[in-house]
């Protein structure tokens, strides 16, 4: 059955796995966890700086990852956005789903901005941020700077509305 649940620093090393899996798949340079230390305090980096990670399962195997590292009381990024081919798309759909929490959370906090980076040779998932509302812009347009593995990245942001 699959699930989504907060992470747990039990799922650590699946967090690596899946993460590393996806960065290292021969396209692109290869990064390492060294390239990304959020990845082994994801506790304290996103859950503790009122940001939150979750976590998509088959029983008790990770499939799926997906965090949002906050920045300041209205910018948030969303980072390690993962889901193992077999469960990409229909019918399980555990990336829509997953994306869903997160924007729900987004929009609880009172998030304006989402900013995003996605290497450039990923097409469907800048497929899908499109679809999901995000809009590309230049690296010099973005209200803050922050951290990422790789140098040939896309940058989208996406304005959210405000809830009362």
């Amino acid at each position: 059955m699959i699930t989504n649940s907060q992470f747990e620093n039990r799922y650590t090393q699946d967090v690596i796995d899946i993460v590393l899996h996806f960065q290292n798949d021969g396209t692109r340079p290869i990064v390492s966890v060294d390239d990304q230390p959020d990845l082994l305090n994801i506790v304290d980096e996103y859950i503790n700086k009122g940001g939150n990670f979750w976590i998509a399962k088959n029983d008790e195997t990770l499939i799926g990852t997906i965090g949002i590292m906050p920045y300041s009381n209205e910018i948030a990024v969303l980072k390690k956005f993962l889901i193992y081919e077999d469960y990409q798309g229909a019918p399980n759909h555990v990336g829509r789903k997953l994306y869903d929490v997160l924007l729900s959370f987004a929009l609880e906090k009172g998030y304006k901005t989402i900013l995003l980076d996605t290497p450039h040779n990923t097409e469907r998932a800048h497929k899908f941020y499109h679809k999901a509302g995000f809009r590309q812009v230049k690296e010099t347009e973005l209200p803050i700077k922050f951290s990422h593995p790789y140098k040939a990245v896309s940058y989208t942001h996406l304005t959210l509305p405000t809830i009362r």
